[in-house]
């Protein structure tokens, strides 16, 4: 079960972060510098579009008929201008002659465009608990400073017996198939077979689970996890980004959709308010770890009494087995009653702020009681001095 606890209001985000999550326990395995292949777009040489119009125009391109027609050796140009039109798929030898495929003979006499195959190393990071695969950039992954923070796993975790009966390269290629591998394009087609073998993904069904913050940004119209793996005295925190990991980015802002819940959310105000009434304030969500808190009289002075400042956001974190969160309550009144002491407070707090003019305020030993509570001390003191020295 969740526990609640009240903390600190959160400091607002960094911009373009839309949510901040203290400490994550993340399973993650990632491989570094695993072969694919990269099938890139090149123009057709004049020489290649009459091969392919040949092959598909008399069904066979043979040396015999490209020798009458160009008075060129056949035996020996025509292997060569074939060559690529069969890496890519729009030829296929018979006997001596090149006979057209279909569909990648018509694709490339439409495009006029073959695909060159070439190897790429790609760094692979697997997210068990929800499933995201991503192939990342080795220069920007951040994987090779991760090697070198060499983090210790809080744990392990169990990989899904599906992912762990099977080899990297078998997954990856269901991936490229299915569309699912993230951060790839459409000219990554291949993981080509190793002389040594594909890794299994886990050799005895688990794990590696690491302690991390976490942390959700804007990535265009989806969110991009980030993981910040702990500084160890020797080196300095390390950010993982992770872009396409849409499975974890929805598995944390699940974890923020707690409060939606109103039996949850009563509990949660419980452990607010230091009491077991069950009572759950009207709630609107503004952002994903932010909420706006419609509160009543009775609550409000309870808070205040509790020196809570009205004006301010509440803090909240939620701890779990796997994560903590923290989110932000936004109060306002939902009587006259509250609406008053959220502004005392608001007044209260504005006229705190260096430079700001204290005489606005009524005399009044109950005011300078709540400033003294909510800690403003030398606002008591200049509110003193307003009243006690104002004919000097």
């Amino acid at each position: 079960m969740t526990e609640f606890v009240p903390v600190d209001p959160p400091a607002p985000p960094a911009p373009g972060t839309v949510a901040v999550l203290p400490e994550v326990l993340v399973p993650i395995r990632w491989w570094r510098g695993v072969s694919f292949e990269r099938a890139e777009p090149v123009r057709m040489t004049p020489l290649e579009r009459f091969v392919l119009d040949m092959a598909m125009t008399t069904g066979l391109a043979d040396p015999d008929e490209f020798f009458e027609i160009t008075n060129l050796p056949g035996a020996t140009l025509l292997p060569v201008a074939a060559r690529r039109l069969v890496a890519a798929g729009a030829l296929t030898r018979d006997g001596d002659g090149y006979r057209p495929l279909s569909p990648g003979a018509e694709r490339a006499a439409r495009t006029r465009t073959v695909y060159r195959k070439r190897p790429v190393g790609l760094d692979v990071v697997l997210l068990p608990r929800t499933g995201d695969l991503l192939a990342l950039d080795p220069r920007s992954s951040g994987l090779r400073e991760v090697e070198r923070l060499r983090p210790a796993p809080a744990g392990n975790a169990p990989v899904p017996f599906r992912l762990a009966a099977g080899t990297l390269a078998d997954e990856l290629r269901a991936r490229l198939v299915a569309g699912t591998l993230a951060g790839v394009d459409r000219e990554v087609t291949e993981v080509p077979e190793s002389p040594s073998g594909s890794p299994p993904i886990s050799r005895d069904g688990w794990c590696p689970a690491y302690r991390c913050r976490g942390e959700l940004r804007v990535d265009g119209d989806r969110h991009r996890p980030v993981l910040t793996l702990p500084g160890n005295g020797k080196r300095d925190p390390v950010d993982l980004e992770l872009p396409g990991a849409d499975g974890l980015a929805a598995y944390w802002l699940g974890l923020f959709d707690a409060l939606l819940d109103p039996a949850t959310r009563a509990r949660a105000w419980d452990v607010l308010l230091g009491w077991t009434q069950r009572i759950s304030p009207r709630t609107d969500r503004t952002g994903p770890g932010r909420w706006r808190c419609s509160i009543s009289g009775t609550i409000a002075r309870r808070l205040a009494d509790q020196g809570r400042n009205l004006a301010l956001p509440l803090g909240l974190a939620a701890r779990g087995d796997e994560a903590v969160v923290e989110v932000a309550i936004d109060l306002v009144g939902a009587d006259r009653t509250a609406e008053a002491l959220i502004e005392v407070d608001r007044r209260l707090t504005a006229a705190a702020e260096p430079g700001a003019d204290v005489t606005v305020l009524p005399d009044s030993a109950e005011l300078r009681d709540r400033a003294w509570r909510l800690g403003f001390p030398g606002l008591v003191y200049a509110l003193r001095e307003a009243k006690d020295f104002h004919y000097a």
